[in-house]
């Protein structure tokens, strides 16, 4: 369990890094009216990220040049447990939103055929009952 906190804040703080300079702290209320994205990689267009997750290992390391993958299981249980996300929905093909309202938070995974799913781009105003492609769209995804 420690193990899987580390990665997950690591995680976070790749992200946090990634973060555009432009960005400031927000409110709730201005996250959820717009809602922000960044690529799981700085600087890297996230349709390039998931090109490169399609062939990536699983690992428990994280990197600021590559997306976690790992076993779908447990990409899925840190969304859960961590985030408070739930699978919303997909682009019809292999990368998926996960989101939370309750944390303001979303996610997106490529989902691979062989049980591992990689965090390509994540993001931040997240409401329950927004269109998923909205979020997808965001970060350059949509199909």
């Amino acid at each position: 369990m420690m193990r899987m906190m580390t990665k997950i804040a690591a995680a976070g703080l790749a992200t946090m890094i990634a973060l555009p300079a432009s960005a400031a702290i927000t409110t709730r209320e201005d996250n959820m009216a717009q809602p922000q994205g960044w690529s799981a990689v700085a600087g890297m267009d996230p349709r390039e990220v998931r090109e490169m997750a399609r062939s990536l290992p699983p690992t428990t390391d994280v990197s600021p040049d590559k997306p976690w993958c790992d076993h779908r299981a447990q990409v899925e249980q840190s969304l859960t447990n961590e985030f408070g996300e739930a699978r919303i929905g997909s682009n019809g093909g292999d990368t998926a939103l996960w989101g939370s309202e309750q944390m303001g938070t979303w996610t997106v995974v490529l989902e691979r055929a062989d049980a591992t799913s990689c965090i390509i781009a994540s993001g931040t105003g997240f409401t329950t009952g927004a269109n998923p492609s909205a979020y997808l769209t965001r970060v350059g995804l949509a199909r």
